[in-house]
């Protein structure tokens, strides 16, 4: 290594800190003290050979070193005065000047004193420096420089004078100017290396120490109840969320054995934690004092030095709340909100559960489904604060008048469902206990329902699902009583439908057509047919009645009654209507074009429904203008059911019809309910009566009562009116008897024709 790397070396070590300028200051003044004794010593030793300049040299280096050491105790006594950098530099000033005054005579006096002082000023010189190790050293950096300003000047004036000794005199300082330095920087490498080594040592002490403390703190405020046991299950500690989580003071469990504790559910969690690591229990726990938990506790196992088991670590939390709320959320999830039964999803769950069971396997099982009749109306006319009250109502007595072992589900909205599971090992049998159980739905639906006393009778429809063994298709049953419910509902009768084949083929039947029925006016399928309505005494030609006919191209021609219905329902009547109506316009302007229109209207059935859509009166009165039609060359017809069903609705859209010209009538009046309470509040054109009273006219002398006192009331408010349905020559007798001045329609006079035959036939 040479002299230029050790001081390479030297000038990347640490930067100033206060430890070291204090070192550096303590150490200096003993070594002062014995520099101003030395220079002394030399001066006198000198004298002889250099006179008064050996005197003023001595006095300027005691001055010098008289200032360091009043430096060091004001350093002492006054650390505050400068930075630790400023007494830095101040040191290192007046270190350097000394050095360089003992350099400055080493190097001088060489030329003027014989070889015998000249090796006595080196020898000085080296034993200078080496006194200087002690007190500099806090700094190498500084005792280095020290060592090349005494040494190097002196080394030069050597290799300057011409004998072989002052060159081997050089070498030998050479050499011990960097062996210093060598032992200088290994020496300051292996304090540091020690410095080092007892940080690392107080630092992991420290680190261990703090661990220890933290391990502490956790176990103790820790929020979950933490305990430990030994190998035989014996408690040894807890901490205090333990204790409050259980109720407990520490000399009630600390020494316990586990084992022995009353419930024994998390014992095998604990055990097996001391062999196989890691355990976790989840689930109900009842402490010592009997209270009831569900708890989540992870054991696992403390091991020695040398790996061997010596006990257990057992974390404990309370999940009470959060399981409860599970629950709760499980419970919400699977009831309905308002009525407490099964919801939809519920149902479904349980229906797994019925599918799994093995008994299924064997057994029979009753599937019903329930739709209120007329619920809406409820909700309509009373509020659906006594809708909501009814439905809980209709909950509670089907709970209590169906079996214990049935199951009751609100579906949705006004439907419900009952499952009574495992009824019968045959199909016999099981349709005799499917019975019963309709039965006892029915009876719940007899009495009405008091709602804020008000009495509301309620019916219901229902379509019932035998489901065979081995069934696992839910989704299927479902659609197979829905579809049950709904020929029930279609029926009007409170006679239950039981699900068959049929029923399903028809319901695809239906779907297919319902299909065909969207672009059956695109392809000129729908047909318009006229049936002529004359007057009774003479068999005038007075009006007509429109009509619709649908030619199938697979099923021929349909009647309006297998498809008008299916229109309502999927809501195609709106677009088949408007159709009718922009067929029928033009056809009245056809005839009038020919001047063959002699009739006083053509009448069109709408549902009511569809007054209340896209503005129908605007629409309709717009669709007249545009053939030039009079507001009297149409009657719309709606039928009794519809018009009562959504009379508040429609009042005002007919009103404003009525009193544009537009005449109207009520179609099958008789077989509607609240008829008559209508009438007055109505105020139509003309009243139709439906074929059903008349069809048995001549045999039921009450239907004939009946009729003349429909048409007494009819006349009172000033309706015309038409007679449906004369078939026979005695029904139209009979009829003619009552009142000359009726107008009637029927197979008697006319069929419906289609419209090119009507008017050639009628009109012409």
């Amino acid at each position: 290594m040479n002299y230029l790397n050790i001081l390479l070396k030297i000038s990347n070590l640490k930067l100033i800190d206060k430890v070291m300028v204090s070192n550096l200051y303590s150490l200096s003044q003993r070594s002062i003290i014995a520099t101003i004794f030395l220079s002394t010593l030399l001066t006198y030793y000198l004298y002889p050979m250099l006179s008064y300049s050996i005197v003023l040299w001595n006095i300027i280096v005691v001055s010098i070193l008289v200032i360091r050491l009043y430096l060091a105790y004001d350093f002492q006594k006054n650390e505050q005065k400068y930075t630790i950098k400023k007494w830095y530099k101040v040191f290192l000033f007046f270190t350097f000047l000394t050095a360089f005054l003992f350099s400055l005579l080493g190097s001088v006096s060489l030329f003027y004193v014989d070889t015998v002082h000249q090796v006595f000023i080196i020898a000085v010189m080296i034993g200078f420096t080496s006194g200087a190790m002690s007190s500099l050293f806090p700094d190498i950096r500084i005792l280095v420089g020290y060592l090349s300003i005494i040494l190097l000047p002196v080394i030069a004036v050597l290799l300057v004078l011409p004998t072989t000794m002052h060159t081997v005199l050089a070498v030998l300082v050479i050499l011990y100017l960097i062996i210093q330095s060598i032992v200088i920087l290994n020496s300051y490498e292996q304090s540091v290396d020690l410095e080092r080594q007892k940080e690392t040592v107080s630092q992991e002490q420290f680190k261990l120490h703090k661990k220890e403390e933290e391990l502490e703190y956790l176990y103790k405020q820790a929020p979950i109840g933490i305990f430990s046991y030994d190998t035989q299950l014996n408690v040894k500690d807890c901490n205090q969320a333990f204790l409050e989580l259980f109720g407990l003071k520490k000399e009630e469990i600390i020494g316990r054995n586990l084992a022995d504790l009353p419930d024994k559910r998390s014992l095998d969690t604990i055990q097996n934690a001391l062999v196989k690591g890691v355990q976790i229990y989840i689930g109900p726990y009842v402490s010592i004092k009997g209270f009831e938990y569900w708890v989540e506790s992870k054991c696992f196992p403390i091991f020695d030095n040398d790996q061997n088991t010596v006990g257990g670590i057992g974390l404990i939390e309370n999940k009470t709340k959060e399981h409860q709320a599970l629950k709760d959320l499980e419970h919400f999830a699977l009831h309905d909100s308002l009525t407490a039964l099964l919801n939809r999803r519920g149902l479904k769950e349980y229906m797994n559960k019925i599918m799994r069971s093995k008994k299924h396997k064997d057994f029979y099982s009753l599937f019903v489904y329930l739709d209120l009749n007329k619920f809406k109306h409820v909700n309509d006319s009373l509020g659906h604060k006594v809708g909501d009250r009814l439905l809980i109502a209709i909950a509670d007595r089907l709970n209590v008048f169906v079996s214990e072992n049935c199951m009751v589900s609100r579906f949705g909205g006004d439907e419900f469902i009952v499952v009574s599971p495992f009824i019968a090992q045959n199909v016999v049998d099981a349709e005799i206990q499917s019975k019963v159980c309709i039965d006892k739905i029915q009876k719940a639906f007899l009495d009405p329902f008091i709602i804020d006393e008000m009495s509301l009778s309620m019916s219901t429809s229902l379509g019932v699902v035998i489901i065979e063994p081995r069934s696992s298709n839910i989704d299927e049953i479902i659609r197979y009583a829905d579809i049950a419910m709904y020929q029930a509902k279609k029926s009007f009768s409170d006679h239950p439908s039981f699900y068959d084949t049929e029923l399903d083929k028809e319901r695809k039947r239906l779907f297919l057509l319902q299909h065909d029925l969207v672009d059956a006016s695109k392809k000129n399928e729908l047909k318009i047919y006229l049936q002529p309505l004359v007057t009774m005494e003479k068999d005038t030609l007075f009006a007509a009645e429109c009509l619709l006919r649908w030619e199938h191209p697979e099923l021929g021609l349909l009647s309006p009654i297998e498809f008008i219905p299916m229109a309502i329902e999927t809501g195609l009547i709106s677009d088949v209507t408007w159709w009718v109506i922009d067929e029928m316009c033009q056809y009245i302007a056809s005839l009038k074009k020919e001047n063959l229109w002699n009739l006083n209207y053509i009448s069109i059935n709408v549902n009511a429904k569809q007054l209340l859509l896209n503005h129908f009166d605007k629409e309709f009165l717009g669709t007249l203008a545009k053939y030039e039609l009079d507001t009297t060359d149409i009657m719309i017809e709606i039928t009794e059911r519809s018009i009562i069903d959504n009379f508040e609705d429609t009042k005002d859209v007919i009103n404003v019809l009525r009193e544009e010209g537009v005449k109207c009538a009520i179609d099958d009046f008789g077989i509607g309910y609240s008829s008559l309470s209508y009438l007055k509040k109505l105020s139509f054109d003309t009243l139709k009566i439906d074929m059903e009273f008349i069809k048995d006219i001549k045999h039921r002398p009450d239907d004939i009562r009946l009729v003349k006192t429909i048409l007494d009331i009819g006349k009172q408010f000033n309706y015309h009116i038409v007679v449906e349905g004369i078939e026979e020559e005695a029904q139209k007798e009979l009829l003619l008897a009552i009142d000359k001045d009726l107008v009637y329609q029927g197979y008697i006079f006319s069929k419906p024709v289609p419209s090119e035959m009507f008017a050639e036939k009628f009109l012409k």
